[in-house]
This record gives C-alpha cells, structure tokens and sequence, in this order.
C-alpha cells in the first residue's frame, strides 16, 4: 500500500468518524495494512463511542506496545476499566500516565472522579484542585468540586468565573458549559430561581451542541425506540433452552433520572444476601442489535417477529459471563434506565423477574433532572425533551402495571424517605430477600460504589422529601 492509499484511508475514515457515521468509518480504517498510532486511536475512538469496550481495551494495548508512554492510551485505559468496575487497575493507569506528565489534567480529573464513585471523597477534593491549579479555567473540576463541598466554591472564584464566561461565548464548550452550571448552583443556594434557570439554560444548550451525536441520540430514544416499542413482539422459535431462565430470578430496577432508583438498588445490595449486581450496561441493547445483524428480528409496520431462542440465549450467556458464576439458581440486580423500553422482552426472557418502578412528583423529577449534568443523557439537557421522556416512560408503566401487575412493585420517593423501614421491608419481601437493620445503614459500608449524580447522597442517612423544595420553581414553568 502506497502512502497515498494510506493518506487516503486514513482522511475518508477520520471525515466519516466527524459526521459519526462510525461503522463506516471503521471501514476505510481496517482497509489499512500498517496500522499507525493515529490509526489505531481513531479506531480506539470509534469503539468507545459504539460502547465495544473489549474490543477498544485490545486497541488500546497495542498503541501501548508501540509507545509505552503513550497518555491517550493510559487515559482511556484507566477509563474503561472504571466502567467496567476494574477500579484498581484503573487507577494504575491513571497514576502511570501521571508518572509520565505531572500536569495531565485528564488524568488528575478521572483519578478525582474514581475516589468520587469509591467514596474516598478527600482524595477526590485533592485532585480536583490539583486540575484547578493547573488550569483555572477548568470549570468541570469546580462543578464536581461545588458538589462535593459546597464551601469551597468561594464568591471570588463565582465572580471569576462570571466575568470570564461573559467574554468568553464559545457554544459548543462542554468547559463553558460546566462554568454556567457553576454559576446556576450558586444562585440557587442564594433563591435567586430566575437566574439560576438563565444560567442553567445557558449551560444546557451548550453541553447539548458540544457534540453532534447528541441530536441523534435524541431523535434514537425519544422518536425511534418509542415508535418500535409501540408495535406487537411477535417471539418465534420458542425451543426449550438449556439454560433455565426460571431458575434465575432478576431483579430490574425502573425508573426515571432522580427518583430514587439508586437509593433502591443500594438497599437491596446492603442486606445478608449476596446479590449479583449488574449495575447499567448493555446487555439487552447488543442482544437486540446482534438480532437485527443475524436477521433473526424482522419489523413490519405493526409487528416486530424476534428468534426467541437465539436471544435467550444471548441474553443469559451474557449475564451468566458478567457475574462467572454458575446458572442452578442465580438472582441478580440491573439497573439499566433504558431496560423500560423493552420491559415485555425481558418479561418474557424472564417471567419470574421482579420490577421495582421508582416514582416520584412529575414536576419535581423535572426540575431534578434539569439541576444536573447528566452527561450521558442527552435528552436530559433540555425541558421539552425531558417532558416527553417523563411522558413516555409513565405511559409504559401504565400499561406494564395492567399486564404484568404481578411482576412490578412502584414505590415513592417520597413514601420511601418518610417511611424507610417500613418501605424497605417491603422492597426485600418483594425481591424474596431477608430484612435486616443493614440495609438502612448503607452509608456504613466500606465497599460502596456508586457512579450515578446521587453518589454524594447516597453516603449519608436517608432525609425526609422535602415536598416545598420545588415550589419556588412554578412560576417559571408550565404545569406539568
């Protein structure tokens, strides 16, 4: 292959990976023989955002082979295996590139945000304000810093910050963003309500433009996924497996952003009972898409026809590799937010699962949502767009509760706060789990991780709703 062939594979892949037109990017990129550092992240690139996490560790390691000091290799190492809940070896990753740049701020944040999740929430404060002492601009590191101590977030850091972010316009900042959102709490805490939403639709909009996948993941969970699971599953093939789906017992956590579903899985994983807890991931998501790729779904304009069996067995293998466990009898924990959607696939996977729907006020899960970053949910940054999130989800758990009554347990944030004992009791007699006084005292425990926005709260007793918190809010909002 000539330089030019290369030049050319290279440039029509990188052009194609810009307008996120990935598998086909991947394409052009594999036709290349001597495979490059800059191809190979590229193409590390393109399996992070495809979520193919192993395969984006193996090319990861190659460009360490190449270059062993290589940062863009350590970093993104360090990362995926705090996604797959590899902690130690994540840090290992992040301290080595440290070792080999003492000012790399992406590292000294991702180290900050793994002590953030394991609960080491001094180690997080240092390394927060290590970035900010490298880069006082990093508006990111102030945000998390303002979250995980109030206080340390000073008038004259908020005052800085607002003069900057006034001659400083950039739209498409995700940093910028981050400085709005700083801003926005600030006002908050002093009951400024109108500017505090001016700043948090400022620091929305941004975050939503600072990357153009973010209209289509829009358009993927709020038109298209909603438009496909509104049709009739049709399951075909339905052999007996060798895998015996009634011997393993599920427990499926619902609900929308901030209404307490992390609370509730925290409760179930405190008790005497070894649960296996598959946190978010995506094991129904690739199952399907591995359908749609073997031509085992077929959608028609009013049904959807799946290979039961072959899906199954996707699905089971795939819980049964994540946990390395045996399947005689195996009860497990998920708490994938977009598992909803399919909620009738995986009730017939498994009929004996168990669906907690957590529940709270529509316009207070609204104005929670809304106070948040919630990086990884696009729809999440503006209020139509949650609206209709909110209204999507409470008509398909409508429909869930008249068919599958038995299968599901709702249960309020607010009941659940006011009333803890006897909530929680209920909660571990539904999921067939003993009761203790431990599952209360989550906040005592050593090997807590919690990756979500509530893994600050989530380290401190259960407070009582507080059910005025959102009323200043009203006036400024339609009725929802």
């Amino acid at each position: 292959m000539t330089n030019f062939d290369y030049k050319s594979l290279y440039s029509r892949g990188l052009d194609l990976f810009k307008k996120n037109q990935l598998d086909k990017s991947l394409h052009f990129l594999m036709r290349i023989e001597n495979k490059d550092l800059n191809t190979l992240k590229l193409m590390s690139q393109i399996h992070i955002k495809k979520k193919d996490f192993s395969i984006a560790k193996n090319i990861l390691i190659k460009i360490l082979r190449l270059d062993k000091k290589n940062l863009y290799a350590l970093n993104n190492l360090g990362d995926l295996n705090k996604i797959e809940r590899n902690f130690e070896d994540a840090e290992k990753y992040y301290q080595k590139s440290i070792s080999y740049d003492g000012n790399l701020i992406s590292s000294y944040f991702n180290l900050a945000s793994l002590y953030e999740d394991k609960g080491e929430l001094d180690l997080a404060k240092k390394n927060y304000l290590k970035v900010i002492e490298i880069d006082d601009k990093n508006y990111a590191a102030f945000f998390n810093l303002q979250r995980l101590q109030e206080n340390l977030i000073t008038e004259e850091m908020i005052k800085r910050i607002d003069d900057d972010l006034k001659t400083n316009q950039n739209s498409k900042s995700k940093i910028i963003a981050y400085g709005h959102f700083v801003i926005a709490k600030n006002y908050r805490k002093k009951n400024e309500i109108k500017k505090e939403i001016i700043e948090l639709s400022k620091g929305h909009k941004i975050f939503f433009n600072s990357d153009p996948i973010n209209k289509d993941a829009v358009n993927y969970w709020l038109v298209t996924i909603p438009k496909m699971v509104e049709k009739n599953f049709l399951f075909e093939n339905k052999e007996k497996n060798e895998i015996k789906s009634s011997n393993i017992e599920p427990i499926f956590i619902f609900g929308i952003p901030r209404s307490g579903t992390t609370l509730v899985e925290t409760i179930i994983t405190s008790g005497d009972e070894k649960i296996y807890n598959a946190g978010e991931n995506l094991i129904l998501q690739k199952a399907l898409q591995k359908l749609q790729l073997n031509k085992k779904l077929q959608e028609s304009e009013k049904t959807i026809k799946i290979d039961f069996n072959f899906l199954k067995k996707i699905i089971m293998n795939s819980y049964i590799e994540k946990f390395s466990v045996q399947t005689e009898k195996l009860k497990f924990l998920d708490r994938t937010m977009t598992n909803f959607y399919f909620s009738e696939i995986l009730l017939e996977v498994f009929p004996n699962a168990k669906i907690i729907n957590c529940k709270r006020d529509n316009f207070h899960n609204l104005i929670a949502i809304y106070q948040q970053c919630l990086n990884n949910l696009p729809w999440s940054h503006d209020i139509e767009y949650i609206k209709k999130y909110i209204s999507f989800y409470n008509l398909k758990l409508k429909n869930l509760n008249k068919n599958y009554s038995k299968n599901i347990l709702n249960i309020e944030l607010k009941t659940l706060t006011e009333f803890p004992e006897e909530t929680s009791k209920k909660i571990m007699s539904f999921c067939n789990l003993k009761w203790s006084d431990k599952v209360l005292k989550f906040y005592e425990r050593k090997d807590l991780i919690c990756t979500t926005a509530s893994n600050i709260q989530i380290r401190k007793k259960i407070y009582k709703y507080d059910h005025a918190k959102f009323l200043p809010y009203k006036e400024y909002f339609d009725n929802f």
